[in-house]
C-alpha cells in the first residue's frame, strides 16, 4: 500500500512538473538570436513604372489599335523596432494608370464596334499600419522569417470617357477600400544593412465601396466584401530593405 501511494505521488509530481514547464518554440525574445535589435529602423519598398504605345496593333478580336499609356506603382514601408525582433510602422502606396486609345475596332462573328478617343485615368492612395514579428533562422543572424499584419485604407478615383458612334460617354467613380491582411515572408541580409525580402499574402479581408456618376446625369453605387485564407501567388512581393 505504501509503495502504491509512493508511486502515485511520484507520478503526480512528474505531471505537475511537466505542466509547469514552459515549452519554448523560439518566440521568446530572451532565447532568440536577435535579427532586428531594439531601437533600430527598417526602410523598404517596391516600385514599378511602365510605358507603352500601339500603332495599328492587333490583339485577339481587337484590330487597329492606336494609343498609348503608362502606369506607376510605388509602395514604401517604414518600421521601428520597440523590442528585439518586433517591428511596428507604416506602409504607404500610390498607383496611377493612364490609357489613351485614339481608335480601335472590335470584331466578333457578326458583331462589330468602333471605339474612338477612349480615355481612362485611375489613381489611388493607400496607408496601412503594420506589425511585424521576426523569427530568426539559425545562428548567423542573416536570415529571418516574419509575419506582417496590416490594417489599412485605400482611396482612389477612376475617370472613363469614350466616343461611340459619334456619342461621347463618360463615367467618374470614387473608390474606397478597408483592408486587413497577413503576409508571411523571409528576409536575407546581403550586407550588414541591405536585405532582400520575399512575402506572399495568405489571409486577407477587404471591404470596398464605390460611388459612380455617369454622364453627369445618373448616379450609382456598389459595395463588395471578400475574405480569403489561401496562398495567393498574385500577391508575391520582392523588395529591397535597409536596416539601420
Amino acid at each position: 500500500m505504501k509503495k502504491l501511494l509512493s508511486v502515485l505521488a511520484l507520478a503526480l509530481c512528474v505531471c505537475l512538473t511537466v505542466q509547469a514547464q514552459r515549452y519554448d518554440r523560439g518566440y521568446a525574445n530572451t532565447t532568440q538570436k536577435v535579427f532586428a535589435p531594439k531601437g533600430s529602423f527598417m526602410i523598404a519598398g517596391t516600385g514599378k513604372v511602365t510605358w507603352h504605345r500601339e500603332d495599328n496593333y492587333n490583339f485577339l478580336v481587337i484590330d487597329g489599335i492606336d494609343g498609348d499609356g503608362y502606369s506607376v506603382n510605388l509602395s514604401p514601408t517604414f518600421l521601428y523596432m520597440p523590442w528585439n525582433n518586433i517591428g511596428v510602422g507604416l506602409r504607404l502606396g500610390y498607383d496611377r494608370m493612364k490609357l489613351n486609345v485614339d481608335k480601335a475596332s472590335l470584331n466578333v462573328s457578326e458583331i462589330s464596334m468602333n471605339v474612338d478617343d477612349y480615355f481612362r485615368l485611375t489613381q489611388s492612395f493607400e496607408a496601412a499600419a503594420i506589425f511585424r514579428p521576426y523569427i530568426p533562422l539559425g545562428n548567423s543572424g542573416r536570415f529571418s522569417l516574419f509575419a506582417q499584419v496590416e490594417l489599412g485604407f485605400n482611396a482612389g478615383r477612376v475617370k472613363n470617357t469614350a466616343r461611340i458612334s459619334e456619342e461621347v460617354k463618360g463615367t467618374y467613380t470614387e473608390k474606397y477600400k478597408f483592408l486587413v491582411g497577413v503576409n508571411p515572408g523571409i528576409t536575407a541580409l546581403i550586407t550588414n544593412h541591405f536585405a532582400m525580402e520575399v512575402s506572399v499574402g495568405v489571409l486577407g479581408f477587404n471591404y470596398n465601396w464605390n460611388n459612380m456618376v455617369h454622364n453627369q446625369i445618373s448616379y450609382g453605387s456598389e459595395s463588395l466584401a471578400n475574405a480569403s485564407f489561401m496562398l495567393n501567388l498574385a500577391t508575391i512581393s520582392i523588395s529591397l530593405a535597409y536596416y539601420l
